[in-house]
């Protein structure tokens, strides 16, 4: 009779992570969408719950890519096609790029600090609203190939015993 594998394995916690940033940045977008939608009052909570989300979702999303990174030394030996792992690898990283670029505007848009307000305001939230987009449909890429590699190629998937003995 074989052992089931611990669920604290080191390239399991890249799966546990990464619903966290998919969340966070998706609703980070679409409450920067809608904000203009709504009074004035509503329009300010509903852009700093878009911040909220996407503060706390581009710090998800750079500890799901260090989770991703333990993970790829050991399910890259295990795959039929390791293309798709590197493709999802450079897609994290540029969702990564996108979201941390809006971050940085927002900042400087959140501060007003008038020596760094190059560009104008109202440009500066349109070009945030473009980045969190552009960043959203990397983001939709980035889970299509995760879920390839989980779904298709049984990434860091334990596969049972025939029978399944173990669990007996």
């Amino acid at each position: 009779m074989s052992e089931i594998p611990s669920i604290w394995r080191t390239e399991l916690w890249h799966p546990m992570m990464v619903h966290f940033p998919i969340v966070l940045l998706l609703g980070a977008a679409l409450l920067r969408i809608i904000h203009p939608l709504f009074s004035s009052g509503n329009a300010r909570f509903i852009k700093n719950m878009s911040r909220v989300s996407l503060y706390t979702g581009i710090l998800s999303v750079w500890i799901t890519i260090y989770t991703g990174t333990l993970a790829d030394s050991i399910v890259t030996r295990t795959l039929c096609d390791p293309t798709v792992l590197e493709a999802h690898e450079n897609a994290a990283f540029t969702v990564g790029y996108f979201f941390s670029a809006a971050v940085l505007l927002d900042v400087i848009d959140f501060i007003s600090w008038k020596k760094l307000a190059i560009i104008k305001n109202k440009f500066k939230g349109w070009l945030i609203t473009l980045l969190l987009v552009v960043g959203s449909l990397y983001l939709g890429y980035t889970a299509h190939l995760g879920a390839s590699l989980v779904y298709q190629q049984s990434a860091a998937v334990y596969q049972p015993t025939e029978g399944c003995t173990e669990f007996e």
